[in-house]
């Protein structure tokens, strides 16, 4: 299976609608965005549709909205009208200076936004007249402000024409184009039966119930389902070795799932870090353990669309089990232990639980919590989860101080 094929399991709907959008676009002219998740595969179906695109005969112009361009005015235009750029000649001189000025193939004082913004509707329905047009345009949200002007202003005007725009953005990204009332549709998370078909294709060697945990985790999200699985080691995928309470992630994942939580203060990442460790979102204990803090400290990340209370529980939850590894993976590890060291003080009427916290919190062997563990590995056997108690006790070995002891729980 291509990495194409396998990057669109479960996609035949949106293919299905893209390819209507494009019989529609050619004959009529259109817009159309994708509204997606990060990770979720906007730009695979962007990819798909403009090579079916090209395949049809239609001329696609090509656009991504890149961070460190953001501030450089109409550099995402120019991507897109580079290649037409033979068009500007049949312009009228007032249109031809302006582009020639607003993308840097001449000099003159800056140009009018709206005169910039006609002279691009007209190379495009100039260039449409031979054959038609698809712009397809991923990330609008990084996309500089004076393109996506322009650009929103032409995506409203071409009705009639036989240009299309397709672009992608994240939802709740504010940018010119949700504002512009133009047709959407929001691409969800996959299916389970997709989820399972897209990590098999890709991980055959996979253990099922390992393949369970990455479904879990991953939540439909394609990325998710791709890299998670890559980041365990071979012991792990074949459920030989206790997985990690919070699964690690790819760099891509990091950027992607981390980018939110990089931006709040730091007491919010650190009740952010004792909810995640502590895993139930139980308030009172969250509470408890932040000492002076306070869990209406976490509006912010409420506000950021990460956390929530459940109305029906009362527990807090996170939108995504992949921001619960992100703010892991933006803690140090010292962070990470006060944070054990903190939960397992409020948990003396959980033991098994108590002890697990211990045992990450411990940088010296200890022998009161080596041997806590080596119980908690007595009660995962008699769950019969013998990866559980062999990880309790391999832990328990290393905080031993007696040579005798570990030998005896590696043993």
């Amino acid at each position: 299976m291509t990495d194409q094929a396998t990057a669109l399991i479960g996609r035949d709907g949106e293919l299905e609608i893209l390819a209507g959008f494009l019989e529609q676009a050619a004959a009529e002219g259109g817009a159309f965005l994708l509204v997606g998740e990060p990770g979720a595969g906007k730009t695979a179906l962007l990819d798909a549709a403009a090579d079916a695109a090209e395949e049809t005969g239609i001329q696609v112009l090509r656009a991504g909205g890149v961070e460190f361009e953001a501030d450089l005015a109409y550099s995402g235009l120019n991507q897109v009208l580079l290649p037409v750029f033979g068009q500007f000649e049949r312009l009228g001189a007032t249109h031809r200076d302006a582009l020639n000025v607003a993308l840097g193939y001449g000099d003159g004082p800056p140009p009018d936004r709206l005169l910039v913004s006609t002279a691009t509707l007209t190379v495009l329905l100039q260039a449409a007249a031979a054959r038609p047009v698809l712009m397809v345009v991923d990330d609008l949200p990084w996309l500089d402000r004076a393109s996506a002007g322009v650009l929103g202003f032409v995506a409203r005007r071409l009705a009639g024409s036989r240009v299309g725009f397709l672009a992608a953005l994240r939802p709740g990204e504010e940018s010119f184009f949700e504002r512009a009332g133009l047709p959407q549709h929001e691409l969800g998370p996959l299916d389970e039966q997709a989820a399972n078909a897209l990590v098999s294709s890709c991980f055959p060697e996979l253990a099922p119930r390992v393949r369970l945990r990455v479904v879990a985790e991953a939540q439909g999200n394609p990325l998710a389902l791709l890299e998670l699985p890559a980041m365990l080691s071979g012991a792990q995928r074949a459920a030989a070795e206790a997985l990690p309470v919070v699964l690690p992630l790819s760099r891509r994942l990091q950027a992607l799932f981390a980018s939110r939580a990089a931006d709040l203060p730091e007491p919010v990442r650190r009740l952010l870090l004792l909810a995640v460790l502590e895993g139930s979102g139980d308030l009172r204990v969250l509470q408890a353990a932040a000492g002076p803090q306070q869990i209406e400290d976490l509006a912010p990340a409420e506000q950021a669309g990460l956390v929530r209370v459940d109305d029906r529980t009362g527990r807090l939850v996170f939108r995504h089990p992949l921001t619960r590894s992100a703010i892991v993976e933006l803690s140090t590890s010292g962070e990470r232990r006060r944070a054990h060291r903190a939960l397992a003080a409020q948990l003396a009427d959980e033991p098994e639980r108590r002890a697990w916290h211990l045992g990450e919190a411990a940088v010296e062997p200890d022998e009161k919590i080596a041997g806590l563990l080596e119980e908690t590995a007595q009660w995962t056997l008699r769950r019969a989860d013998a990866v559980g108690a062999v990880s309790a006790l391999l832990r328990a070995a290393e905080l031993s101080p007696a040579h005798a002891d570990r030998s005896r729980r590696l043993a």
